[in-house]
C-alpha cells in the first residue's frame, strides 16, 4: 500500500468529482467527524455534494504519515464560498469569502480502499 493512493484521493476530492471521489471508499466505509459519523459511500458522497454546492474545498495534505494500511494526514482545508451561505459551522458566509482549517485525519484502509476515516480539528483556524 502505498502514499499514492491518498495522494490520489485527495487529487479526486479537490476535482469535485463525487464519482472519482467514490472509487476511493469501501463499501462498508465509516467517516468520523466532529459532527457524528457517515455510514456508507452514499452518506459521505451527499455531504461532499452539499459542501461542493456552496463552497470550493480544497484539501492539501501538508504531511502523511503510512502506518500500514493506516495514514495519518496533516490537512489545510480551504473553503470559499460560491455562493452566500446563510450557516456553515455556525458562521454566515459571502459569496468569495474564505475559511481555511487545520485538519489531522486518521485513514484506514482495506484492500486499497478507505475503510474508516477519522478527521478532527487541529489547532482552529486561519481566516
Amino acid at each position: 500500500m502505498s502514499k499514492a493512493v491518498i495522494d490520489d484521493y485527495f487529487r479526486a476530492y479537490n476535482a469535485e468529482s463525487a464519482e472519482a471521489l467514490g472509487r476511493f471508499y469501501n463499501s462498508e466505509v465509516e467517516l468520523h467527524t466532529a459532527e457524528g459519523v457517515l455510514q456508507g459511500p452514499d452518506a459521505i458522497l451527499a455531504v461532499y455534494q452539499h459542501i461542493i454546492a456552496e463552497f470550493r474545498d480544497q484539501m492539501t495534505p501538508q504531511r502523511i504519515d503510512q502506518l500500514s494500511q493506516e495514514f495519518h494526514v496533516d490537512i489545510l482545508d480551504t473553503f470559499t464560498a460560491k455562493v452566500p451561505v446563510a450557516d456553515f459551522m455556525g458562521r454566515l458566509f459571502t459569496a468569495g469569502e474564505t475559511l481555511s482549517l487545520r485538519l489531522q485525519a486518521r485513514y484506514r484502509l482495506r484492500e486499497g480502499r478507505i475503510i474508516r476515516g477519522d478527521i478532527d480539528l487541529a489547532g482552529g483556524q486561519e481566516r
